[in-house]
């Protein structure tokens, strides 16, 4: 099933299945009985739906393999599907399904963290513009009207004063309509690809979207090695979870000398797919045939940096924000006092 037809679950909730399944694998619970009992124990849920529909399927008697069953569930991302179809082959469900856990845990932390940093300027944003709104819709034409009654033309200082308060009001209202417009690209694939391509290209987000990115890839890389994939097949599928351009340019030249029989861990720091001091753990880590745990430390490294980084860019913006709003408010409330200054000069 094409990935563009699927309605998969968020991460969330396939953290949640992939848990659940690992625990009911340890209890001994058979694993095409999994899903029906997943589906009883979250009813009311979207992940009941998708457990309970992949239990139909397995009970139709048409398959009878769990991974072809999730995929035409249409609830499921097609690398869990590959994922659990090689654990199937290697006999290794179990392992494959806790990493499968982790990765998508790890995913919906770092996706709140985003989330939760935005928020809070975006509804600084959203309260101010309210305030500009409000004057300008309600205040200024009253004022307006009560200068024309006293005989104050619209004209010179008066009609500047106002004339400055609808550009900032225009100004205002061009900033809103960008920012509706990224969140409605947000809230589509084709949106979120574009918008991770843009990331790419600004200074100020390029290194948030490398650090993003390569948690992803150490991430995978973690959950494929556990899954007992060889090391360059591993490189090479976990170069599907990403979009960042600096490391994808690199991979190609990493896979071929891990395959060739290089350390994994030495090429990604020779190659430069990884960057920071962080990654010069993976050379005494190979040493030591640690390498799958420094994939995971080194995801949750790189899972903090994403982090910091936001938190350091809506540092600079949220100031920004407010400056432009603020000065927004203030221009029009000159246009109002500067009128009554000139009215109370005439009435002394």
């Amino acid at each position: 099933m094409a990935e563009t037809k699927r309605k998969v679950l968020p991460p969330q909730e396939l953290a949640a299945f992939f848990e659940s399944f690992t625990m009911l694998l340890r209890a001994g619970v058979p694993a095409n009985e999994c899903p029906d009992i997943i589906a009883g124990d979250t009813e009311g849920s979207r992940l009941s739906e998708a457990s309970a529909r992949v239990a139909g399927i397995l009970s139709g008697g048409e398959v009878f393999i769990l991974s072809e069953a999730l995929d035409q569930s249409g609830h499921f991302p097609e690398y869990a599907i590959e994922m659990m179809r090689l654990g199937e082959e290697s006999g290794r469900m179990e392992t494959t399904s806790e990493a499968l856990g982790e990765y998508y845990r790890q995913q919906e932390s770092l996706g709140a963290s985003i989330r939760s940093a935005i928020s809070g300027p975006l509804l600084l944003l959203v309260m101010m513009s309210v305030v500009l709104i409000f004057l300008i819709i309600f205040v200024l034409p009253v004022f307006e009207n009560v200068f024309a009654s006293l005989g104050l033309a619209a004209g010179g200082g008066l009609g500047g004063a106002f004339l400055a308060a609808r550009v900032s009001m225009v100004v205002v209202g061009i900033l809103l309509a960008v920012i509706l417009v990224l969140v409605v690209m947000y809230l589509t694939q084709g949106g979120r690809e574009k918008l991770a391509g843009f990331a790419q290209s600004v200074p100020f987000t390029r290194n948030i979207h490398y650090s993003m990115s390569a948690a992803r890839l150490t991430g995978g890389l973690a959950m494929l090695l556990a899954s007992g994939i060889p090391s360059g097949e591993a490189l090479q599928k976990a170069g599907g979870l990403i979009s960042n351009r600096r490391i994808l340019e690199r991979l190609p030249a990493a896979v071929e000398k891990v395959e060739s029989g290089e350390d994994l861990g030495k090429v990604l720091v020779s190659e430069n797919v990884l960057e920071g001091f962080e990654a010069k753990i993976l050379l005494s880590a190979s040493r030591a045939g640690q390498t799958e745990q420094a994939m995971r430390n080194l995801s949750d490294i790189y899972s903090r940096e994403t982090e910091s980084g936001i938190d350091r860019l809506l540092g600079m913006l949220e100031p920004a924000l407010v400056g432009l709003l603020s000065v927004a408010i203030g221009i029009i409330l000159l246009s109002v006092m500067l009128p009554l200054t000139s009215i109370m000069s005439a009435l002394n």
